[in-house]
């Protein structure tokens, strides 16, 4: 076989596992299992030893390792056919290839037995609020004592006309979960609205009808008080009772009676009280919507003044960390010693400031712990250029 073919996309070596494959389940029944090996779960031994033979080959692209395994699953085709046609020592081979099997199973297990299973870690349940949480509009921006650490601007963003801001990576679940569930509120009001204007659809077409109706029914009863029509009184009676008191009494209703029971002042072409209901249900659905965007607005106004007040302190405390570390290296240089070993903040450059001092934010050290003294690195030729220069 040339090299360049896959065996297992030839079509021939295809239909030719699969026979043999077949084949091998075939005479699985037919062999009696012995009595003091255990079945692999709810698969018999054997069975099990058939497919897994044959699936651990699946992904076999080499010719040479093709070849070879076919001639073992040929080789344990006429074991097992000649163990199913009764011969005692095909059987005995194959009981035995079982007892082997299951002896080495065993001690792979008590060798490395299963480790228990883990309680899931994902969390099944939706986050609920914490009870009397403060708010970020009302808490933002926090003063420099309550920070841990450096102050970072929170990213204003929006999700779907939805603003929120963003502190830290990864999100919070419980700022997920409100951002999700105020969108599924969102998308549930538009359906409604859509729903609504089916139903106005729907009612104009049956206000349509109706006046048809009515339009009939006044014509028959004008022609039955002049005697020129051939009705019963008891016909007579029922379509006044409807035109009067039944449903034909809602058709031509003025405006004012369908706004009135609408409760707005919008789609004057309408006249049908059919629609009157559709149209009191989308109203209220558009007042809601338009609530929650000017809430939203508002929301998202109060945000921007949170960003841009922690982005006025932010510049105050990196100016103040700047001038203390620039006041730090010159007592550096000047081989000058800590006066103060207590401090409270860490910050970063090139002298390792442990904290600020109580008092003045400049009195600044770099505190080693011990003897209170200045941890100075050895200069570089450029650093000492620089400050003979300066000197």
């Amino acid at each position: 076989m040339p090299l360049h073919i896959i065996p297992r996309r030839i079509f021939a070596h295809r239909i030719a596992c699969k026979a043999l494959y077949r084949a091998c389940l075939t005479q699985f029944p037919r062999i009696p299992a012995p009595d003091d090996v255990s079945s692999q779960g709810a698969v018999p031994l054997l069975k099990h030893l058939i497919r897994k033979g044959f699936k651990k080959n699946i992904h076999v692209t080499s010719s040479r390792l093709a070849v070879q395994e076919l001639k073992r699953g040929y080789a344990a085709e006429e074991l097992l056919r000649n163990a199913g046609n009764g011969n005692k020592v095909a059987i005995a081979q194959v009981h035995e290839i079982l007892r082997q099997t299951a002896r080495s199973r065993d001690l792979s297990r008590l060798a490395s037995p299963r480790r228990p299973r883990s309680a899931p870690t994902h969390n099944s349940t939706i986050p609920a609020p914490f009870p009397g949480a403060p708010k970020v509009l009302d808490t933002r921006p926090l003063p420099k004592e309550q920070l841990s650490g450096r102050r970072k601007v929170p990213t204003l963003t929006a999700a779907n006309w939805l603003p929120f801001l963003r502190f830290k990576r990864p999100q919070s679940r419980y700022l997920g979960r409100v951002l999700r569930d105020k969108l599924e509120q969102k998308i549930r009001r538009w359906g409604a609205v859509e729903e609504c204007d089916a139903m106005m659809e729907v009612g104009e077409s049956e206000g349509v009808w109706e006046g048809k109706i009515a339009r009939q029914v006044r014509k028959e009863l004008a022609l039955a008080g002049e005697g020129r029509l051939e009705a019963g009184e008891e016909r007579v009676r029922e379509m006044r009772q409807w035109l009067e008191d039944g449903e034909g009494r809602e058709y031509g209703g003025s405006k004012e009676r369908f706004y009135a029971k609408t409760g707005g002042e919008g789609g004057k072409e309408r006249r049908s009280m059919w629609a009157a209901e559709a149209a009191r249900q989308k109203w209220a659905l558009w007042e809601k919507v338009s609530r929650e965007n000017k809430l939203s607005l508002e929301r998202g106004k109060k945000m921007l003044e949170i960003v841009e007040r922690e982005r006025e302190l932010w510049l105050q405390e990196s100016r103040r960390q700047w001038g203390i570390s620039r006041l730090l290296g010159r007592r550096v240089q000047r081989g000058g010693r800590c006066p103060y070993q207590k401090c409270s903040i860490r910050t970063q450059g090139p002298f390792q400031i442990s904290g600020l001092a109580k008092g003045n934010p400049l009195q600044a050290v770099a505190w080693n712990g011990h003897s209170g003294n200045l941890r100075a690195p050895i200069p570089s030729r450029r650093q000492k250029r620089i400050s003979w220069r300066r000197s």
